[in-house]
């Protein structure tokens, strides 16, 4: 077993806010060393931002969620600026037509050598060949 992961946003969105995946995102960080991209603050907040609008969860409940992942990824993530795997996503996106978004995980993975941890099937399917995939779902 990889002693650290990355995790994407969907994994840490997970892990705070409950849903059928829940229990095995805590069980992949629990057990790992783990990394994100920066990136992450922005999409688990607008991940909670849709459960809070969309899905009718009240508002304070998802903000107190919304805050523990915030510290999560600050004290337990080693964090690792978008702006510097830019480049290589950019180049990886176009090659494998996933998103920029996407593909900064998928890059910190190679340069970390640490497997992606991801909810998405569709992603975990195309990039499987470039980087280790630990698919949760």
């Amino acid at each position: 077993m990889p002693d650290k992961v990355i995790l994407d946003s969907c994994i840490i969105a997970a892990i705070f806010l409950p849903e059928t995946i829940t229990g095995k995102a805590i069980d992949a960080a629990a057990e790992h060393s783990c990394i994100t991209v920066d990136l992450a603050y922005t999409e688990v907040a607008n991940a909670a931002w849709k459960r809070a609008v969309h899905a009718g969860t009240d508002p304070e409940t998802v903000k107190i969620c919304l805050d523990n992942a915030i510290a999560f990824i600050q004290e337990t993530c080693e964090v690792i600026p978008a702006q510097e795997l830019i480049t290589p996503a950019w180049e990886l996106s176009c090659r494998h037509r996933i998103t920029i978004y996407d593909a900064l995980f998928v890059v910190a993975s190679i340069q970390c050598n640490a497997p992606l941890v991801t909810a998405d099937a569709k992603l975990a399917g195309v990039v499987s060949k470039t980087c280790p995939v630990i698919r949760i779902g």
